[in-house]
């Protein structure tokens, strides 16, 4: 893996060994962008995260242990408002509760690092389209290599159109030509409605793959271009 990082649940397998410290720095990035960009709530939440990854994350088991008392002395503020600001970041599905608490122990949260960089992506490219392009452009950890694609004949790009997928598919071939030739070409935009963009698939087969395997490339790569889209659908015909 070079300069990014997929997310992923399974933390440790990701974020530990070769490029892990680029990785760290990548996913923190990501959340300082939010907490500079975005609404009110996300913002703080995004900022108070921040703080305890760096200081109190255990980047190896992908967990944090914090008790109340210390994170309300980290964030300046009370008990109460230290439980209700973990329990949003719950309901944002950015952590959950991997060991409950006990007597004398408290609570280990699990980070779900997917969830927080789904939440996080609207504002990739702020950061720049470097970053943006390094975030979107690592294959997903499930892929797999003894898939074969089905491909159709057709590589060439696609004509330029309203949507920006001439300008993504541009980017997508240069992040992995063989990527992009196996099963993002087939690709065609047949409209955008409610900010989602909607890809024709020759069959239901790479519809699915794409979904399953590379669609938060995809959301990222487009909406770098164009930044109404925040969201693809794939269907097949």
């Amino acid at each position: 893996m070079q300069g990014g990082f997929k997310p992923s649940t399974s933390v440790g397998t990701r974020v530990a060994g070769p490029g892990a410290s680029a990785i760290k720095y990548d996913i923190l990035t990501a959340l300082l962008a939010t907490s500079a960009r975005g609404d009110a709530v996300e913002a703080r939440l995004a900022l108070r995260l921040s703080l305890v990854i760096t200081a109190r994350f255990n980047w190896r088991l992908g967990t944090f242990a914090v008790g109340q008392r210390e994170l309300a002395r980290m964030w300046g503020v009370t008990e109460r408002t230290a439980k209700r600001e973990i329990a949003a970041m719950r309901a944002r599905r950015w952590m959950r509760i991997d060991v409950p608490a006990a007597r004398g122990r408290v609570a280990t949260h699990r980070l779900d690092l997917s969830a927080i960089l789904d939440s996080t992506r609207p504002h990739w490219d702020a950061v720049g389209p470097d970053f943006a392009a390094r975030m979107a452009g690592v294959p997903e950890p499930e892929a797999s290599t003894n898939v074969v694609p089905i491909r159709t004949g057709d590589t060439s790009m696609p004509e330029v159109d309203e949507f920006g997928w001439h300008q993504a598919a541009m980017a997508l071939r240069a992040q992995d030509p063989a990527v992009y030739e196996a099963w993002f070409s087939p690709l065609r935009p047949l409209e955008v409605d409610a900010g989602i963009l909607t890809l024709l698939a020759p069959t239901q087969f790479v519809a699915d793959y794409v979904r399953t395997h590379f669609k938060t490339r995809l959301i990222a790569t487009v909406s770098a271009q164009n930044k109404c889209i925040r969201e693809i659908a794939l269907v097949s015909g």
